[in-house]
């Protein structure tokens, strides 16, 4: 046998094909034998097949055109079918079972051999689908005509898939399909096709499977990927809406999670990081944002997409205490800023609420720290209080500049007033530090000046009167 290989320079797998083939000669064909033959003649309702040992085939022209109707044959073209019928010397093929013509042996054959078949779903019966195999009613369990379930079982009806024969009973009387095994068949294919092509980093193109509040799923090409809410844009606000089913869009694969069966997809990766643009805003700008989110300490405002900033409780408001953000602003609310602080290497920016108000930290504050004024408590700490003067600006007391720092929260009372003189100030940062002790000096001082100037001829003896009544009363003071 070798000889005969290397004499007519034919390999024993061509040998073996033709041997094949010379043994199925006009006549040896039985129903369900799957043929391949050549295209001879296509007339409108039939084309002629040649097949191997002179004998011929038929099959409706219908099988050999697209959906548009146009053929996809010509003459001389080699295609393969399956037999379906041999009546009177016709021998009666079809490409696809379920296309054309079939018969109970064909279908046994398909079931035996794994071959799909094309049917039509007809109608919802209990449990689940009449398929409608050439004129052979079938049925399909709800479980198998999808991978995953739905409740819109709608869908399917009068549309023709391909299904595997799962179960072939009574001579054809009973039998039962599943779509769900050539999808997972195909899916695992594509799946071992997508592990050497798709990789981390990669822009790919998918379709959108369905929308939900929580992300998107998304078709590539066979293989189910999802993009996270998060991932949709740079927004803390991103939405989902505005995306439907059978969208094309362009992702980036972020995350591949091959035992998992999980592809991480991003749309806002594929657009530009918002930091890269964020010497657009600059401190003291003031702009309009919307509020993204409250925290017990302040709120975010987003002043671009992907682009936050915070404003600190404390710099709500100029003139009054807030004690809670939501007292001041609410979540969604467009709110005017202004820019305090930009820090590029952190990406941070500190805001402060534009609302109005007559801003004390803006006049000239040089001559405040000349006079006494008179504060209300605040907040009262084991180590200092904080108080807002008159005009609105806010406060610290550090404990030792209290003129009764022995036990604080008891000595002093939210609400009440006390005098007070500014020892630091930094009005950029509207921050304060004030003092008791120094303001009933700063006092005595004035009282002092005040009486030297007088030019009083008044006796030593009232003179003396004069300084005692004032050493009792700074002792009531410290007191």
């Amino acid at each position: 046998m070798k000889e005969i290989f290397e004499n007519e320079e034919m390999n024993p797998e061509d040998f073996n094909r033709m041997l094949e083939e010379s043994l199925k000669v006009k006549g040896n064909f039985v129903p369900g034998d799957k043929i391949s033959g050549t295209i001879v003649l296509i007339n409108e309702e039939s084309t002629f097949l040649s097949l191997t040992g002179k004998s011929e085939a038929v099959i409706d022209t219908s099988e050999l055109r697209d959906k548009q109707g146009n053929l996809k044959y010509k003459k001389g073209d080699r295609i393969d079918a399956w037999i379906v019928s041999m009546n009177r010397g016709e021998t009666k093929v079809t490409m696809s079972i379920g296309k054309g013509s079939i018969n109970s042996e064909l279908l046994l054959t398909a079931y035996q051999a794994m071959v799909p078949v094309e049917g039509m779903v007809t109608a919802e019966v209990k449990g689940g689908f009449n398929i409608n195999v050439s004129g052979f009613r079938c049925f399909c369990p709800y479980s198998q005509i999808d991978i995953k379930s739905t409740e819109d079982r709608s869908q399917y009806l009068n549309r023709t898939f391909s299904f595997r024969i799962i179960e072939y009973k009574e001579n054809g009387k009973n039998i039962i399909l599943s779509r769900r095994a050539l999808l997972e068949e195909k899916q695992k294919l594509r799946e071992d096709e997508a592990r050497n092509s798709l990789k981390t980093g990669n822009t790919v193109e998918g379709t959108i499977i369905s929308v939900k509040d929580f992300g998107i799923f998304t078709d590539l090409d066979g293989i189910e990927g999802f993009i996270p809410k998060s991932e949709i844009s740079w927004s803390r606000n991103a939405v989902t809406s505005g995306f439907n089913p059978g969208d094309k869009i362009a992702v980036k694969i972020i995350g591949l999670d091959w035992p998992q069966k999980k592809i991480t997809l991003s749309l806002k990766q594929l657009t530009e990081e918002p930091w890269s643009s964020i010497d657009r805003f600059s401190e003291g700008q003031v702009i309009n944002g919307r509020v993204s989110n409250i925290i017990q300490q302040g709120a975010f405002v987003e002043l671009a997409a992907g682009i936050e900033g915070f404003i600190h409780i404390s710099r709500m408001s100029a003139v009054k205490t807030i004690r809670k953000p939501e007292d001041a602003v609410k979540i969604n609310d467009t709110v005017s800023v202004r820019i305090h602080t930009i820090d590029k290497a952190a990406k941070r920016i500190s805001l402060e609420l534009v609302t109005g108000e007559a801003d004390p930290w803006q006049e000239p504050v040089e001559n405040l720290k000349t006079e006494t004024h008179m504060a209300v408590i605040e907040n009262i700490r084991s180590n200092g209080i904080t108080v807002r003067l008159k005009n609105g600006m806010q406060g610290y007391i550090p404990g030792n500049e209290l003129s009764n720092n022995s036990d604080i929260q008891k000595k002093y009372l939210a609400g009440s007033e006390i005098k007070v003189v500014i020892k630091e100030i930094d009005a950029a940062s509207k921050k304060m530090i004030l003092s008791e002790k120094n303001a009933y000096r700063l006092e005595e001082e004035k009282d002092f000046k005040t009486f030297m100037n007088s030019g009083s001829d008044s006796s030593s003896s009232s003179l003396g009167s004069l300084f005692k009544d004032k050493f009792e009363n700074i002792k009531k003071q410290v007191k």
